[in-house]
This record gives C-alpha cells, structure tokens and sequence, in this order.
C-alpha cells in the first residue's frame, strides 16, 4: 500500500479498488449494525470497486486498529488501491495499515511471484497532515527495512553505510569506527564487538536547529545487529530471530528520516541528533568473557557477568558520549530485556525516567502516535544486586531475572547526567517475524511535541 509518497502494503492484487467510508456518509445505519469500533466490513462490491464501512475512529487506539482491518481486507481482496474517507487520526489509520502489511520481498528469488503494491489515498487530507503521513511512513519503511534484513547483509559497517544516505535529505552524518571509539574511551562498545571481525560503529545523524540553538535532544538507539549471546550464548530458539535486536536503531534512524521532511514543524532552536551504537555480539578469541573488567565512556567501571546482557553495555557508552556532547535531554530506546515481554507483553512498551515531565511528554506522544507505553518505575533499591560482589563499580548483570528490566534501566541510569527516559521494547520490534518499526511514531511526535 502506498501514500502517494510510499507508505507500502504488499500483497497480491488484481484490478480492483476498495473505498472505505464510515458510517453515515454513504451507507444507512442497518449495515453497521453489530459493527464495533477497529473493524472494516465489506458492503459491496461492484464493476467500478469494493466498498467497505467503518465506524470513525475516536482516537488513535481506534484508528490502528482499523488500520490493521483495512491492510487484511486490502490483501484479501487483492485490490490494486485503498481509498479511506476523511479521519482526525488518519496519521495512526495509515501507519498501522503499513505496518500491518508490510512484507519484505527483497531476498525473495529472481524467479518469485512480486507482490504488486496497491496505494492508498487518505482523503480529505489537508497539505501538512497528507505531509505527516508521508513523512512517518517513510521513516517507518527505513525502519522496517534496517531491521528486517539478515545479518549478513547489515552489521554495523553496513548500518553506517546505510545510515549516511540520510545525508541526502539533509541531515548530518558522522561515524567512528573501532579505533576511534576506543580512543574516545568507549571501552563498553568495544567490549560488546571484541568478537566480531567486523568491530563497533558508533553512528550519529544530527538534524540541525533552525536558528541558535537552545536544546538538544539525544534520540539513542542499541544497534546490535546480531545477538548469539557471546559465551553466555543463547540456545537455537533463542538466537534465531536475533537480527531484530536492533530494532532501537531501526526506529531512531527511521524517526530521523520521518524528521527531516518535517522540520520545518520541529520547535526552532531544537537540534536533534540520533546516536547508534552499532555491534554484533560473538564468539571469537577476542571476546569479551565473564569475569572481564572495562571501562566506559564516563569512567565507570564494569564487570562482565553475562555476555548476553550487552545492550545495556552499548547503551551505556552511548548515553555518556551524548550527555558529554551537550545533549540536553534523552530517550534511549533498545530491544533490552526479555522479562519485560512477561510483564507486558508485545504490544505494550516500557517506559523508565528519572523526570517527571520528560515521562509525560514521551507518554502524550505515544498516545498520539497510537502505540502503548506503561511506565515502571526506577527502584533505587535494585541497583545493589549490581554493586555488590563486584571488584568494579558495576556488574552487567545478577543472572536473577526478578526485577530484571528495572535493574537494566538502573544501569543506564548510571550513565546520564540529564534528564533521560529508557524504552524497552523487546518483543514490540517485530511481530510474527515481521519487523514493525515501532517507536518511530512515538519519537517523531516527541521531538514535535518539544516545548516552544
């Protein structure tokens, strides 16, 4: 499914239309009966096209729901285009249809049916909701892209390759290699690549302030494009699905990119930059081992427990070289631990803070993106299974999963030294092994949504 500008949905079609109309404008009420809010039903189907009624969506929740609706009955179908009458949430409806959708062909073989792609058309759009849309759909299909790809294809060399074509719409791209970021003492990053022949990228894309600039908002992503676990190493199932682990990557770059054709609506005197820490975590005579001792970018010290637990290694570095870059706020997002899946399963993402307001704008622009976050808190108390037992200041880990995506997010914690939040979105990265961009929603209407 396209937007004009390459919001896609594939599946296979045939030479149809399907319009989608709510309840009111064209159909009498009779045929909505029993019709709940989220779902599409098919009311006819004609020479000219399908039509389809909906209820209007009430808020952002609705409207992704009727989104996914629309994407099934669209493949269903095989319609060659989506038409959607006019909704207040038409932003959500769209990005959720892509999302629901969406399906990687590129490594499909020469010989393999494609997938046409219908295109859908929000109508009644004024120019800079139809701007928004486009916008974070193409932030979306960056995302998805960078994710879904095998790890043979991206690892942090190719990550960084891929990251500076952003440099194309405008945006300003620097990236460290090995030696570089062991000279700026990132010690942890380096650790986490030690195994991998390819070694540690450390990515940052900064789209400047129009005007002084006056704050400067740090997006970091954990870009670990493959996770075997290192030595702690994972079982079969557990590693296989292990190119998602850098879905925070995924949705910062993607979130720049959705940032870039809307800059013009970004609070002016705000800089945004996005920063990746970019590794895969192996096995290999250079590998880091438990018992191992580095130091980070701030000074800390800390002692390999587990070498499964290496986000929150990369993380860490990251947060500190952007707090000492003048990063005035921060929002890391990172597929980090698997017990927040229990404790919230994948639709719903964790959210930590050590302030208050930062909580709730990142909360509002959630809600507005139409994705879920639920915030758990920062219990200081956690903090000294981390710091006892230890010859450093830190463990990476106490191998004791209660509590555990508190004490990762107390970890971090120990990195910052401005106001920081911390999404965990492990298990919300992909879906049914489909990469689904999530966050780049919420992170594009945070950094909207900065104080003027």
């Amino acid at each position: 499914m396209q937007l004009h500008a390459g919001t896609e949905l594939h599946g296979d079609v045939e030479h149809s239309e399907l319009s989608v109309v709510f309840s009111g404008e064209a159909f009498p009420g009779r045929l909505t009966r029993g019709l709940k809010p989220g779902e599409v039903r098919l009311a006819a189907r004609t020479a000219q096209g399908d039509e389809a009624l909906a209820l209007l969506p009430s808020d952002t929740t609705q409207a992704r729901e009727l989104g996914a609706a629309i994407a099934k009955l669209a493949r269903d179908l095989k319609v060659t285009a989506v038409r959607v009458a006019p909704t207040d949430h038409a932003q959500a409806l769209a990005s959720a249809a892509l999302a629901a959708g969406w399906q990687d062909t590129r490594f499909k073989g020469d010989d393999a049916e494609q997938a046409r792609v219908p295109t859908l058309e929000m109508t009644g759009l004024k120019a800079e909701a139809q701007a928004a849309v486009e916008a974070l759909s193409a932030g979306l299909s960056l995302a998805r892209e960078l994710v879904s790809a095998p790890a043979n294809v991206i690892n942090p060399a190719t990550l960084a390759r891929e990251a500076r074509l952003l440099e194309a719409f405008g945006l300003d791209v620097d990236v460290w290699d090995g030696a570089e970021i062991e000279a700026r003492g990132m010690g942890l990053l380096a650790a986490v690549a030690a195994g991998s022949v390819t070694g540690p990228r450390l990515i940052r894309v900064t789209l400047p302030a129009r005007g002084e600039v006056t704050r400067v908002v740090a997006l970091v992503g954990k870009g670990i494009t493959f996770d075997t676990g290192g030595y702690s190493i994972k079982t079969t199932q557990g590693m296989y699905g292990m190119k998602n682990d850098m879905g925070g990557a995924g949705a910062v770059l993607g979130a720049m990119r959705a940032l870039a054709d809307l800059k013009d609506r970004i609070p002016q005197g705000v800089e945004v930059r996005a920063y990746v820490a970019a590794a895969e975590n192996m096995v290999g005579p250079h590998a880091m081992r438990p018992g191992d001792v580095y130091r980070a970018a701030n000074g800390k010290t800390v002692e390999i427990v587990s070498t499964d637990a290496e986000g929150r290694l990369v993380l860490g570095d990251a947060l500190a070289v952007a707090c000492d870059e003048g990063a005035t706020e921060l929002v890391d997002v990172a597929t980090l631990t698997g017990v927040k899946i229990s404790a919230l399963g994948n639709d719903i993402a964790a959210v930590f803070s050590n302030d208050r307001a930062l909580a709730d704008r990142l909360r509002a622009a959630a809600h507005e993106a139409g994705e879920h976050i639920w915030e758990l808190p920062l219990h200081a108390p956690y903090l000294k299974a981390y710091q006892k037992n230890t010859v450093a200041d830190l463990k990476n880990s106490d191998l004791n999963p209660a509590g555990a995506s508190i004490k990762a997010a107390l970890f971090l914690s120990q990195f910052v030294t401005r106001p920081w939040a911390h999404l965990d979105i492990a298990g919300n990265a992909e879906k049914e092994g489909v990469a689904t961009g999530w966050g780049v929603g919420t992170l594009v209407e945070y950094v909207l949504g900065q104080p003027q």
